[in-house]
């Protein structure tokens, strides 16, 4: 988790924008649905849309969402 939260520093993105991107980035989804609770939430979401991770970046959040 902390590699992942240290990712997400360097990314300059907020961890709901990565988790987007980390799902845009899955071949069998063509679309994220989003909510937001507060309208300052908008921004970091809109920025996963354009978020390129790496192929690094997705190996290293999987191994997060599956506990390694």
């Amino acid at each position: 988790m902390y590699q992942t939260k240290l990712r997400t520093s360097q990314l300059g993105v907020s961890p709901g924008a990565v988790a987007v991107a980390w799902t845009l980035r899955n071949p069998a989804v063509d679309g994220a649905i989003t909510g937001f609770r507060r309208p300052s939430q908008v921004d970091p979401i809109v920025a996963a849309a354009g978020l390129e991770l790496t192929d690094e970046d997705v190996s290293e959040i999987t191994h997060a969402a599956e506990g390694r």
